[in-house]
C-alpha cells in the first residue's frame, strides 16, 4: 500500500480517502471500526484513490469480519 507495508487479504487493513489519508500521515495508526452494532479495530496501510471524504477501503478478511463479500458496500463510523 501507500503506506510502504504488504498486507494479506487476511490482515484487518484499510485504506483512509485521500482526504483523511494526509500525505500518510495517519500511516499504521489503528482505527476503530463499527457497522451494524458491531466493532473492531484496524490498521490504515493505504490511501484509497476512489474512496469519498470519510470513506475507507477495507481488505477482505476485514470486510467479511462484518458481512459477506457480496454485499458489495457497508454503511458504519470509524474513529481514530
Amino acid at each position: 500500500g501507500a503506506c510502504g507495508a504488504f498486507n494479506e487479504p487476511t490482515d484487518f487493513i484499510v485504506a483512509l480517502s485521500t482526504c483523511d489519508y494526509d500525505g500518510g500521515s495517519h500511516c499504521f495508526q489503528m482505527i476503530t471500526i463499527t457497522v451494524n452494532g458491531v466493532s473492531t479495530q484496524a490498521q490504515v496501510t493505504d490511501e484509497c484513490l476512489g474512496c469519498s471524504c470519510g470513506g475507507l477501503d477495507l481488505s477482505q478478511g476485514l470486510f467479511e469480519f462484518f458481512a459477506p463479500t457480496s454485499v458489495g458496500e457497508l454503511s458504519g463510523s470509524w474513529s481514530y
